[in-house]
């Protein structure tokens, strides 16, 4: 082999260094995606054919939001978390009229289950490119059976529509 095309090779067996802010978009994207279809949709294509321009908003909006917030704005992550609330309050109650963060007494239960779904989507992308999910993992694997449990009833709990 030539010594141009071992460099080629070399430099072709690199992995791709993207910037943490592309990083996070796309990690944000994917858990979006994710997370939405199971806990939202009960992995039921129907739930993408009914709403999905409008997904493909949120998918994109809110984690180009918070791209913004972090790699921009440079946010602490306590200010994260009231953009967070922020975000529930616009997509769950404005947008969606989910009546579990809507009527009472549904929110008391309702609110801190969409904390507990939220907070993953805004944290976890960052965790992950900033190499912190490891010293997280307690909260981390907390909030991840929480999914799975709302990923599993929302399948399972209740009949197709």
């Amino acid at each position: 082999m030539t010594t141009s095309a071992k460099e080629r090779l070399t430099a072709m067996s690199k992995p791709i260094q993207m910037p943490d802010w592309a990083r996070y978009l796309l990690l944000g994207f994917l858990l979006w995606c994710l997370v939405d279809f199971g806990t939202a949709g009960g992995f039921r294509i129907a739930y993408f054919k009914t709403y999905g321009p409008t997904l493909l908003l949120f998918y994109l909006g809110y984690p180009l939001v918070f791209t913004a917030l972090i790699f921009r704005f440079h946010w602490s992550q306590k200010r994260l978390f009231i953009a967070t609330l922020v975000g529930i309050f616009l997509v769950e109650a404005v947008f969606a009229r989910n009546p579990l963060v809507t009527t009472f007494p549904a929110l008391i239960l309702g609110i801190p289950l969409a904390i507990l779904v939220y907070a993953p989507l805004t944290y976890f992308p960052l965790w992950i490119v900033r190499r912190e999910i490891a010293r997280r993992r307690a909260l981390a694997v907390g909030l991840t059976i929480v999914e799975l449990v709302i990923m599993m009833l929302t399948t399972f709990g209740q009949s197709p529509s």
